[in-house]
């Protein structure tokens, strides 16, 4: 079995790093990634391997030699790899994989051992790619259109598959079109002679998951790599516990490796740099989401409430809302369409109390309205609203149905297709366990487009103006919370990775333990269980203790809490177990609170004993 490595480019996106130095010498761990390659292609069945050199080419022959690879390597100079392309490369490489079966190799892809490991045994031409719904302008995106596979960096993300991860297979029937195919496409990539074979021999593509691969272009997806290739490798240490140990619903505590992210590389935010982070965010974050190709989302430098106001002051003006309220932020969402001077009804349960569906659904047959918003975890009370059923039951009246998912995303079940979600608003620093700064407003990609010439009520928090930014054009419309950006990609590949539903069942064993303590000391709560989502507790204070003096000594001893509000301030507390919060955070805690019960309940029957 023979391959091609294509290790000609300068990698000037990556000075001052590849100054003297070609990027397939740029050191993963303790191997460049030529050296990497070579390893992995020998482990699957290569024996001999052409590389094709230009930059700096006699650091990599010196390399070659120094490194006694265990396969035959052949080395071809492309004397113009200033003026060519990877399609010349790889011409160029003809004569040592002439009618054979070969791997065709981007020289600066760094993948895991796995994804080698899927090219044995292969039988038929093949790309190997990553799915994803958001692509960049970098990217070279992979597209099915009439049984045939076609390649091409301008493929609109909506119609792509995914990215071409830069490593094909061409078997010997496909080698001679190939290469004469090539021929006819010397000044361009060679995805282009791909394109062209396409009709007469075809391709398979085979599918790699995302974070086992990464194409190193700027300095900031060789940190990537660094970090993806052999810190998690090692065992990573536990979190580091916070000064204060965060029992609120937002901000909450980040990981250690969340921290660390901020620690990145200086990037200008018109650079191409940025537009491969925002892009990398936008497409896990629909991958949270539950998004597909249909929906698209948006990134705005601001709180959750900033995505809410410009859902509301870009999608209101014009239509009739009714909006849903039995807590503090659906009342804010009441709030802020009066501050934009919407039309629209609100229908309020009261604090502590469900939502009447019936009430809803007679409501909407009788109100023409043009949308429903509602919020999906109630904060202030901590109750998770049914947005499932809420969005079955609209569906009949053709009407469209906004979610505030600020505190749920990441800690409930939550597909905005499966419940029919036409826009959904959240932020980075509640169960998405990141830093606070950062909102998402995801949507059908239809009803962003549908905001076109609409007149918003604001300039800032324009939505359509976002998404015509970063949808098509790849930007921020104004200058973006840049190192937020990489803290929450950190923070989004550690829930990827972890899963939702692993994530689920954590916070759902932090709250039995929480719950079950509380009953057991005869607490009692201002909803039923059944009502409450798994990341938030509110409870009733015991008789006889001084609210302000308990929330200020748990405080002493480094633990926060949240204060209830509205109709519970001074009736009752929160505790949450939302972000990094471990099991030992949660016991110390509650032994802690039942101490201070016990403190305080026993100071108060000294006070009286002492009056009598």
């Amino acid at each position: 079995m023979k391959a091609v490595i294509l290790a000609a480019g300068d990698g000037e996106r990556l000075a001052p790093i590849t100054q003297t130095l070609p990027k397939a010498l740029l050191p993963i761990g303790s191997e460049t990634i030529l050296s990497r390659q070579i390893r992995q292609l020998a482990h699957v069945g290569v024996t001999e391997v052409t590389v094709v050199i230009g930059y700096e080419g006699q650091a990599i022959r010196d390399h070659l030699a120094a490194s006694n690879p265990r396969v035959l390597v052949n080395i071809v100079e492309n004397a113009s790899y200033k003026t060519t392309s990877t399609a010349y490369s790889t011409w160029l490489a003809s004569k040592f994989v002439q009618n054979d079966s070969f791997f065709l190799l981007d020289g600066d892809v760094v993948a895991e051992d796995a994804v080698f490991d899927a090219l044995i045994g292969l039988t038929e031409n093949t790309l190997l790619f990553e799915a994803k719904s958001i692509s960049s302008p970098e990217e070279m995106k992979v597209t099915e259109e009439n049984g045939e596979i076609f390649l091409s960096k301008t493929i609109p993300s909506d119609r792509s598959r995914g990215e071409f991860i830069g490593v094909a297979y061409v078997t010997a029937d496909a080698n001679a079109p190939f290469f004469a195919a090539l021929e006819l496409h010397k000044d361009g990539y060679y995805e282009e002679a791909f394109n062209d074979l396409a009709a007469s021999h075809g391709f398979t593509l085979q599918a790699v998951e995302e974070n086992t691969w990464i194409e190193i272009d700027f300095v900031t997806d060789y940190l990537q790599a660094v970090r993806l290739f052999t810190e998690k490798r090692e065992e990573v240490p536990a979190p580091q516990v916070s000064e204060q140990v965060l029992l609120c619903p937002g901000p909450v505590m980040v990981s250690k490796k969340v921290k660390s992210a901020l620690l990145h590389a200086d990037i200008g935010h018109r650079e191409t740099e940025f537009i491969e982070i925002l892009t990398r965010c936008r497409a896990k974050l629909n991958k949270v989401y539950g998004a597909t190709h249909d929906y698209t989302n948006v990134i705005l430098t601001g709180s959750g409430t900033a995505a809410n106001e410009a859902l509301l002051s870009s999608y209101g003006p014009g239509k009739k809302l009714l909006i849903l309220s039995n807590g503090e932020f659906g009342n804010r969402l009441i709030d802020l369409a009066r501050c934009h001077d919407l039309n629209f009804t609100a229908l309020e349960f009261g604090w502590t109390h469900p939502m009447n569906l019936e009430k809803i659904e007679e409501t909407v047959a009788n109100g023409s309205f043009d949308a429903l918003m509602m919020v999906h975890h109630e904060t202030s009370t901590g109750m998770l609203n049914p947005i499932n059923e809420i969005g079955a039951l609209l569906k009949p009246y053709n009407v469209d149905f906004l979610v505030d998912a600020v505190s749920s995303i990441g800690a409930e079940a939550l597909n905005v297709e499966k419940a029919n979600i036409t826009f959904c608003t959240a932020s980075a620093n509640k169960a998405l366990a990141s830093l606070p700064g950062l909102a998402f407003v995801c949507g059908k990609r239809n009803a962003f487009q549908a905001l076109k010439g609409q007149q918003a009520h604001t300039r800032y928090l324009d939505l359509y103006r976002h998404y015509e930014f970063e949808d098509l054009h790849y930007q921020t419309p104004n200058t973006p919370a840049v190192s937020l950006f990489y803290a929450l990609e950190t923070a989004l590949d550690e829930l990827l990775q972890d899963t939702l539903e692993k994530r689920m069942q954590h916070y759902g064993y932090l709250t039995s333990l929480i719950r079950n303590r509380l009953k057991k000391l005869g607490m009692s709560f201002p909803i039923e269980e059944s009502q409450m989502s798994r990341v938030l507790t509110t409870v009733y204070y015991p008789d006889g203790i001084d609210v302000e003096a308990f929330h200020e000594w748990v405080k002493q001893h480094n633990y926060v809490i949240y204060r209830g509000k509205g109709p519970l301030l001074g009736r009752a507390f929160q505790i949450a177990n939302i972000g990094h919060v471990r099991e030992e955070h949660v016991l110390a805690f509650l032994d802690l609170m039942e101490r201070g019960f016990q403190i305080k309940q026993e100071d108060a029957a000294v006070e009286v004993a002492a009056t009598r």
